[in-house]
């Protein structure tokens, strides 16, 4: 009986693996897709041609829409407009970014911090910063949790 109880235990832990492992694969799978507009824009800002980037964004914002990422389009503007030395815009467009991606994304919120800072609002900059430090904090909180389960190679190895 007791025999059985673990056989059944290990099964189990061992198809929840499985399935944590085939769910971070799909993530994995799922990144890679993404607008042709926003890759075009990758390509713009990384050769240097951030006036590219902007015109392709801003003159396809329905095409963004449509493939649900206005808010990765937003931190590219704000990326271009960071590139061109206009903060005043940099910061509106990371502002949408921050917005649209439901105020949850870490590295929106950071982008938006600096360019706060550049424009000399340091108390709204520091609180982005603050709010920032939390999610951190929060992520850190998990993958030691993970790690005394046992899981927490598995997410400080997809880093």
């Amino acid at each position: 009986m007791r025999t059985q109880r673990i056989l059944i235990a290990l099964i189990g832990v061992t198809a929840m693996l499985a399935l944590l492992w085939q769910a971070r694969a799909n993530a994995d799978t799922l990144g890679v897709y993404q607008p042709p507009v926003v890759r075009q824009a990758q390509w713009a800002l990384q050769q240097d041609n951030p006036e590219q980037a902007v015109a392709l964004l801003e003159k396809r914002d329905s095409e963004l829409r449509r493939w649900g990422a206005q808010a990765q389009g937003n931190a590219l503007i704000c990326q271009a407009y960071f590139q061109l030395g206009d903060y005043t815009r940099a910061e509106q467009a990371c502002d949408l970014a921050v917005r649209a991606s439901g105020e949850t994304n870490g590295q929106y919120l950071y982008n938006r911090a600096v360019m706060r800072l550049l424009l000399g609002r340091i108390d709204e900059g520091v609180a982005d910063l603050k709010r920032v430090a939390a999610m951190n904090a929060q992520e850190q909180a998990a993958i030691t949790g993970l790690s005394v389960a046992g899981l927490g190679s598995d997410l400080t190895s997809q880093r």
